[in-house]
């Protein structure tokens, strides 16, 4: 039977090891990651016996609100982690039954799939003459989940009574906010291993249906992306799609946010698209390049008495980060262009670190630059970021410097196989 199989040693070894491989945050019972296995070998006995009797109740799931790229807040529940493995291993199993199973134009959450491959996908279709896009946001997707027409849906599939009834408790786990438990009564919490899967399975019938019309689209989770050849074919699209979104799926289309536009403006999975040689090629979207701003200001604030070794670690993770899903795109004059503008931002940090003019002589002294020449600029009444685009930092602070302290450029992580000095 289906729960045995997710309670086996090995499907439950698993489940633990990416659990505490994540490192999240604590739940509701403030159990940390590091206290985890303790409480393991302690409780999951009692646990097991009551999963098998079907008297298991999922803890309260604890709502924290993050800050969205475009604005706003999401809002992301954090299970216990004895929930989050049990959810884990119901995931686990479920995938093997589900996943093979679903479209191949769904790129989200899945094993095989990424959201580099929905990119080449989507400017496949813009290559191929589809000079138009519908994009479809479903408003508060995971906060709107009707746990009716979603536990109707698993029961198609899943046999095991014991298993319908543990996945409709956790759904109906409460949901702590500010101290106050709330119940709930629709939705799947963001957060908890469970809920990409069954995103999944929820939006499986609508990528049926995109099939059944013959239409090209990528999808990666609720984010859905149609290729057309018109303006006017788009507008049907969105009319017919939306209508079967909100009847079949009972979910809302946000028509404010949802648009058909040109693919080159629009903005998916953060990338977008731009003209190149007859063709089309993928790019950073600006909204992109501006939240990475964001964050290296925050890095290299001037405000800030971060030690230089710090900064340099920040940005090197970020750099890492940031680079390695950007790498797909085309233009690779953008990387530079945020390497230049990244080690101006560095070279601020050391000069308002060195502060008065005796002080930033002698360290322009130490980096090589002559006496008289370190005296003049030194005492230099040019501002902050005046001074950085001079060739008084630029030389003193040269590229080959930044990287011998640390500073690794977006350019070098996006083409390692590129040998420059920078």
């Amino acid at each position: 039977m289906l729960l045995e199989e997710i309670l086996s040693k090995t499907n439950i070894r698993f489940a633990y090891q990416k659990v505490t491989g994540n490192k999240g945050a604590a739940g509701v019972d403030g159990i940390a990651a590091a206290d985890f296995a303790g409480q393991l070998k302690a409780e999951w006995e009692a646990v097991k016996t009551k999963l098998e009797a079907g008297t298991y109740q999922p803890q309260a799931v604890k709502r924290v609100t993050i800050p969205k790229p475009n604005g706003g807040e999401r809002k992301l529940g954090v299970p216990t982690y004895m929930d989050r493995l049990i959810q884990q291993a119901i995931s686990q199993e479920l995938t093997k039954m589900y996943d093979t199973d679903f479209s191949e134009h769904s790129y989200g959450f899945r094993a095989e799939k990424n959201a580099h491959q929905a990119l080449q996908k989507a400017r496949e279709y813009i290559n191929e003459g589809y000079s138009h896009v519908v994009d479809l946001d479903l408003a508060q997707f995971f906060d709107r989940v009707n746990h009716d027409y979603l536990m109707n849906e698993l029961s198609r599939k899943i046999l095991d009574k014991r298993v319908l009834r543990l996945i409709h408790k956790i759904l109906r786990a409460d949901i702590q906010e500010n101290g106050q438990s709330l119940p709930s009564k629709q939705g799947v919490p963001q957060g908890g291993p469970l809920s990409p899967l069954l995103s999944n399975i929820i939006l499986d019938k609508l990528d049926k249906e995109l099939e059944k019309r013959g239409h090209r689209f990528v999808r990666y989770a609720d984010d859905i992306s149609i290729y057309v050849k018109s303006k006017r074919a788009g507008e049907r699209v969105m009319e017919s799609i939306s209508t079967y979104i909100e009847k079949e799926l009972k979910l809302k289309v946000n028509i404010e946010k949802s648009s058909v536009t040109r693919p080159w403006l629009s903005k998916l999975l953060g990338f977008t698209f731009y003209h190149r040689k007859g063709e089309k090629g993928i790019t950073v979207h600006r909204k992109s390049i501006a939240a990475y701003k964001d964050k290296i200001r925050l890095v290299t604030c001037r405000s800030k008495p971060y030690p230089m070794e710090q900064r340099m670690m920040e940005i090197r993770r970020l750099n890492y980060g940031w680079g390695n899903y950007f790498k797909l795109s085309e233009a690779k004059s953008v990387f530079e262009r945020l390497d230049e503008w990244v080690r101006s931002r560095v070279r601020l940090c050391y000069w308002k670190q060195w502060k008065k003019p005796k002080t930033r002589i002698k360290h322009l002294e130490r980096l090589g630059i002559k006496p008289n020449q370190a005296y003049m600029w030194g005492n230099t009444r040019h501002g902050y970021w005046r001074t950085v685009q001079s060739p008084i930092l630029k030389r003193a602070l040269d590229n080959a410097f930044l990287k011998k302290e640390g500073l690794i450029s977006l350019r070098e992580i996006t083409n390692p196989l590129l040998s420059v000095s920078v």
